[in-house]
């Protein structure tokens, strides 16, 4: 379990740490009209989404440690990944804080 959840965390991190410094391969940019895309500050997005990806990552390294093995696939999964939907759900909503 303990190396399941490092493999996890790891992938994690690396994902969004080449978010981070191409935040252009984000689902939906390379596929908007120009136009779009020249509104949206990419950086200011890609810093957001990495760091809510790398928010999730205790929570998948403290899950070897739970009891029951629920527990342990709320802490590796559906936590780090709800972080990210959430994070999703609030750059929909506010779209004005990550325009140029």
């Amino acid at each position: 379990m303990i190396f399941g959840a490092l493999i996890f965390a790891v992938v994690w991190v690396l994902i969004a740490l080449l978010l981070r410094h191409y935040p252009e391969t984000m689902s939906g940019y390379n596929t908007m009209p120009k136009k779009e895309r020249e509104k949206i500050d990419i950086q200011k997005l890609g810093r957001f989404v990495s760091s809510a990806m790398l928010a999730g990552v205790p929570s998948a390294l403290l899950s070897p440690l739970m009891p029951t093995m629920v527990l342990y696939s709320l802490l590796l999964c559906w936590i780090p990944c709800g972080i990210v939907v959430a994070a999703g759900i609030y750059v929909n909503v506010c779209k004005k804080k990550f325009e140029k």
